[in-house]
């Protein structure tokens, strides 16, 4: 007695499944882009202030790129968090 294997071949994902998924994609990249663009316009008006206002501040201009991740959320707020310990040991 000979059997016969068939051979089964994935079905594709249905049409609706695909678009949803590209439109999530398309969601991510476009939120992305836009953190981004925060980011750098966080930075830039960071950076256009003189020593003085930063200094006025409690900054100092080494830090704008730090600060500027941690404000836009792509960094964890550990700027804050140092200058409350600094605070407290004074």
């Amino acid at each position: 007695m000979h059997t016969h294997s068939t051979l089964r071949l994935p079905t594709p994902p249905a049409a609706g499944s695909v678009a949803d998924a590209a439109s999530r994609l398309i969601d991510r990249l476009l939120a992305a882009w836009h953190r981004q663009r925060t980011h750098r316009a966080t930075v830039a008006t960071l950076r256009s202030l003189d020593d003085r206002t930063l200094r006025d501040l409690g900054l100092h201009r080494s830090e704008i790129g730090g600060l500027a991740a941690e404000i836009d959320g792509l960094a964890d707020v550990s700027y804050v968090r140092a200058r409350q310990a600094r605070q407290l040991r004074a």
